[in-house]
């Protein structure tokens, strides 16, 4: 089963500029655990609710910091045909809780969640046991 149909497409976009502090007020907002930058109309980075502590616990001050200067120098993206299976992987080995999904223009369609990993593993998992015959 491919990610497809299973990404949040409803995604909280930030600017390199907006600060910390407004990222994290505006992931609280929306109720979402992450926003992805955009700059140029291509996402260029992924800030998360725990990047936002991290930073707070490290005393940084969120509002005085921007975004931008604090994801990571290079976004790791996919595509939305990536099999739920090598979704998993992926996050396990890079300890990702979000993958930001793009079209083959490098433009932003949505994120892949740990939400989303569980929602896509118990489907398979189902779909798995629909398929087997009362009969056997």
């Amino acid at each position: 089963m491919e990610i497809d149909g299973l990404i949040t497409r409803a995604v909280l976009a930030l600017k390199g500029g907006d600060t910390v502090k407004a990222a994290a007020a505006k992931m609280m907002e929306r109720g979402v655990g992450s926003a992805v930058v955009v700059e140029g109309g291509k996402p260029t980075g992924i800030i998360t609710d725990r990047d936002s502590l991290r930073l707070i616990a490290q005393g940084v001050d969120g509002a005085q910091v921007k975004v931008r200067d604090v994801i990571a120098k290079r976004l790791v993206t996919v595509s939305s045909a990536l099999e739920v299976l090598e979704a998993a992987r992926m996050m396990r080995e890079k300890n990702f809780r979000h993958l930001v999904v793009v079209d083959g223009a490098g433009a932003l369609v949505g994120v892949f969640s740990m939400r989303d990993l569980v929602v896509g593993l118990l489907q398979e998992r189902s779909g798995a046991a629909v398929g087997v015959s009362d009969t056997d």
